[in-house]
């Protein structure tokens, strides 16, 4: 086997220390170091004297009580600091690619700007003709998927001051002008986890959004399919929906988001009724 040629600048003790570290990431949260010293087959002085290395870093902290080990502070601040410098949209565009490819429709990337969202990306249909559209145009949240999907996201308080301001206007004859039950909807996006454009923004064009989330469980952006009226309101929607949040949910894994689903309240001024969920963060990556 032929090795790198930089190898032999490799350093023991660090490539040591990185595989003690990876031990605490495969699910196990503690260890003894009789454990790791099993682990990494590797004798306990050994595992002592990188521990104590490490601990000395801030990278692992030791319980008194227990003995036993667990990542430090500095360790988290290490990851933060990874998925602070994450560029979303790039991170975005092979797996919009892939969707486009799939559904073959236009893929849109928007993030909220004030009332409105801004689509940052976009990759087109492979059908020649597609929906016209470019980056760093602007549209309305309450007609158009990926807003709605912005705004039932939002923090209570913000969602209200966000409401106060938006006017309703009537851009196509589906176009939601009533407040009321703009809320509804809302609330019914947050259950389900995307939400629908039939034909409200354009008489012909229907849309499928669903939320990119941050390492932090923020919604920070979302991500849609928009195509003919004929084609996405069928019997094969739910297979696009499925798609179109499968798409989302692989972006947000790789901004470091994971989720489980818990009982909670939908933070969209009503107590929580019995079957709902939502979603939360438990680790990054």
């Amino acid at each position: 086997m032929i090795q790198n040629p930089k190898d032999r600048y490799l350093i023991n003790s660090i490539l040591r220390s990185s595989n003690i570290l990876k031990c605490f990431i495969k699910g196990k949260g503690h260890f003894k170091i009789s454990e790791l010293a099993c682990e990494l087959r590797l004798d306990r002085s050994t595992i002592y004297r990188i521990l104590l290395s490490l601990e000395k870093c801030g990278l692992v902290e030791k319980d008194k009580e227990t003995g036993m080990y667990s990542l430090g502070l500095f360790a988290f601040e290490i990851g933060n600091a990874y998925l602070n410098r994450i560029d979303f949209p790039k991170v975005s565009k092979p797996i919009m690619a892939d969707l486009a490819l799939k559904v073959q429709e236009t893929v849109h990337l928007a993030v909220l700007s004030g009332t409105e969202i801004v689509y940052v990306d976009k990759v087109d249909s492979p059908r020649p003709l597609g929906i016209m559209s470019k980056i760093g145009q602007r549209a309305p949240l309450y007609c158009t998927a990926l807003g709605k999907v912005l705004l039932a996201f939002q923090p209570e308080d913000e969602l209200k001051r966000i409401l106060r301001q938006l006017k309703l206007i009537a851009l196509t004859s589906n176009t939601i002008i009533s407040k009321k039950r703009l809320m509804a909807e809302l609330r019914a996006i947050r259950r389900q986890g995307y939400a629908l454009d039939h034909r409200e923004i354009e008489e012909d064009v229907e849309c499928i959004g669903a939320p990119i989330r941050n390492h932090l469980g923020d919604v920070i952006a979302a991500l849609s399919i928009s195509g003919p009226q004929r084609k996405i309101h069928t019997r094969q929607e739910k297979k696009f929906v499925n798609s179109v949040v499968r798409a989302a949910s692989l972006i947000s894994s790789k901004l470091g988001y994971m989720e489980v689903k818990e009982q909670e309240g939908d933070g969209i001024g009503e107590n929580q009724k019995k079957g709902e969920s939502k979603q939360r963060m438990i680790f990054f990556k």
